[in-house]
């Protein structure tokens, strides 16, 4: 959770407070959050409708596909919190 407030620029009350309001992470066995960046990203840039193709599952769409370009990774194993590292988002832009 405190790599994705780093970021999202904000506190990781915020961001978890996102994760449970639009899907983008969950807590595993009841520990910590873990978040996706993709959807993080998505949700960022206000790209609904990416991220609601990426919530339903959606992997192969131009759309969603950009995002996992862009972070340089192509399934959802390689942005685990276990695997994550800090991005700079604004050098992703």
């Amino acid at each position: 959770m405190a790599q994705a407030a780093i970021i999202a620029k904000r506190s990781p009350r915020t961001v978890r407070e996102w994760a449970a309001r639009h899907d983008i992470g969950r807590r595993i066995a009841g520990g910590d959050w873990m978040v996706s960046r993709v959807a993080l990203l998505m949700l960022l840039e206000g790209d609904a409708a990416a991220l609601a193709l990426y919530l339903s599952g959606e992997r192969q769409s131009a759309d969603v596909d950009r995002y996992f370009s862009r972070l340089r990774c192509n399934n959802f194993a390689e942005i685990s919190a276990k695997t994550a590292i800090p991005v700079d988002l604004e050098k992703l832009t």
